[in-house]
C-alpha cells in the first residue's frame, strides 16, 4: 500500500479493515507515528502527505479527500 510506503509503516490487515474513512486513516497514522517516536508526526503534515498519496494513487481530487469521506462510498475505492 502506498500509504505504508510513504510513511514507512506496516498497517496490519486487521487494522486496515477498520480504517473506513480518511479521518480514521489520519488518526491511525498520527497515533502510530507518535507511538514509534517518529519526528514526522505533525498532524497537518501527516494529513497533507496522506491526501497527496491518496490523490496520486487513485486520481481522486484533493477536495474530495476530507476526514469524513469513506474510502468505499465517497471516494469509490475498494
Amino acid at each position: 500500500m502506498a500509504i505504508e510506503e510513504g510513511f514507512g509503516l506496516e498497517i496490519p490487515n486487521e487494522k486496515a479493515a477498520t480504517l473506513t474513512t480518511v479521518g480514521d486513516m489520519h488518526a491511525y497514522l498520527v497515533s502510530e507515528l507518535a507511538r514509534l517516536g517518529r519526528p514526522d508526526r505533525d498532524d497537518v503534515r501527516v494529513y497533507e502527505k496522506m491526501r497527496d498519496i491518496i490523490c496520486l494513487q487513485t486520481g481522486v481530487k484533493p477536495d474530495e479527500v476530507v476526514p469524513k469521506a469513506s474510502f468505499v462510498e465517497d471516494l469509490r475505492l475498494d
